[in-house]
């Protein structure tokens, strides 16, 4: 008000005139200016902020999509080889037992080779149908088919057998890649045990927590020096290579008359 006042007191046009009204004039206008950098830097900042979560969703569902179509063709290739294969070898089986009964002796022996073969594609194409399925992509998964191999397969050498599931959380995300090398990290610690450990009774645990991991019991079995794994054998060097192919770990260890085998993941 005092700048109008004084403004009213020059004639129009003059220098200080103009001055006067300049710098009453000025301050409005770059605070205006201010006002409206500060308004369009921060609706910039927001539509940057909308475009990355948008470019993000869009990324993670691209990746879900891809994950989804990965699946369904796991799924869709363990169907096929389920029906087809599957079929066919069972039909192989079907006719060499047929042909036994009216074979000569030469003739039944090769006839229970090819019987044999047939019997032994059917179980590891079992396997491989169970890894690639992505409905058995969990822990309680894995705990039943161990259970279910390990029970058959000690069953045929009369082996007492305990198996104790202690997982409190059954739905635990687990791979068909970590799954197919968790079980053939058993599958081969039960060979071993038949083969070389001559002992008394196989126990089974798995656990979710406060780690996830199998833990095989040999009792009352010969045992092994854990030093020594790279010269006992393939069996043990290939168990470690694979664990370590899914960043776990396998540790053997003899507790009184036991040997203990520890697998976390």
């Amino acid at each position: 008000i005092g700048l109008l006042r004084n403004c009213c007191m020059y004639e129009e046009g003059s220098t200080i005139y103009w001055i006067i009204i300049s710098s009453f004039v000025m301050p409005l206008f770059l605070s205006a200016l201010m006002i409206w950098l500060v308004l369009a830097y921060q609706k910039k900042k927001h539509q940057a902020e909308n475009a990355a979560k948008d470019a993000q969703l869009r990324e993670q569902a691209l990746i879900i999509e891809k994950q989804n179509a990965l699946e369904n063709e796991r799924n869709r290739i363990s169907a096929e080889m389920h029906d087809d294969l599957g079929s066919g070898l069972t039909r192989i089986r079907y006719l060499s037992d047929k042909a036994l009964v009216h074979a000569s002796e030469t003739e039944k022996e090769e006839i229970t080779k090819i019987s044999a073969y047939a019997n032994d594609l059917v179980r590891n194409m079992g396997e491989i149908i169970w890894a690639m399925n992505s409905r058995f992509d969990n822990a309680e998964s894995l705990a039943a088919y161990i259970r279910r191999y390990a029970s058959e397969y000690l069953e045929t050498y009369q082996i007492p057998f305990v198996f104790k599931d202690n997982t409190s959380q059954p739905s635990i995300s687990l791979s068909g890649e970590k799954r197919r090398v968790l079980f053939l990290i058993i599958k081969e610690l039960l060979h071993n045990a038949i083969k070389h450990a001559n002992c008394k009774a196989i126990r089974i645990e798995i656990y979710s927590q406060p780690q996830t991991k199998i833990v095989f019991t040999e009792v009352g079995a010969k045992g092994f020096d854990p030093l020594q794994i790279k010269t006992q054998g393939n069996g043990l060097f290939n168990m470690s290579k694979r664990i370590s192919g899914i960043h776990g770990t396998l540790n053997h260890e003899r507790i009184e008359n036991d040997m203990v085998s520890t697998i976390v993941w």
